[in-house]
C-alpha cells in the first residue's frame, strides 16, 4: 500500500484537519502518516507583529514539503502567505 506523509501543525484544530483529509486518502486506499511539525509561531509566543507576521505558522511545513520529509502539508488558508515556497502550491 501506498503510504503518504502528510505534515500538519500540533494544534488541535491543525490535526483535526489533517485527520479530515486523511481519512479521505485512506478511505481511497491510500495509508496516511501524520508529521507533526513544530512552526515558528508555534514556538514564539510573542506578538506575531514582533517575530516577523508572515509565514509563522506555515514556513516550516513548506520547508518539510520541499527537503521530502513529507509528501503534502495540510493547513489553513488563513494563515498561507500570498506566495508559497518554490517547489509548493496550493491544492484544494
Amino acid at each position: 500500500m501506498t503510504t503518504i506523509r502528510l505534515a500538519t501543525r500540533g494544534s488541535r484544530l491543525a490535526v483535526a484537519q489533517t485527520e479530515r483529509v486523511a481519512a479521505r486518502l485512506r478511505a481511497a486506499g491510500i495509508g496516511v502518516e501524520l508529521v507533526r511539525v513544530r512552526t515558528t509561531g508555534d514556538r514564539d509566543r510573542r506578538p506575531f507583529a514582533a517575530i516577523g507576521g508572515k509565514g509563522l505558522f506555515t514556513s516550516a511545513l513548506e520547508r518539510a514539503v520541499v527537503e521530502g520529509r513529507v509528501d503534502a502539508a495540510v493547513h489553513s488558508a488563513k494563515d498561507l502567505t500570498a506566495a508559497l515556497a518554490p517547489g509548493c502550491a496550493l491544492v484544494c
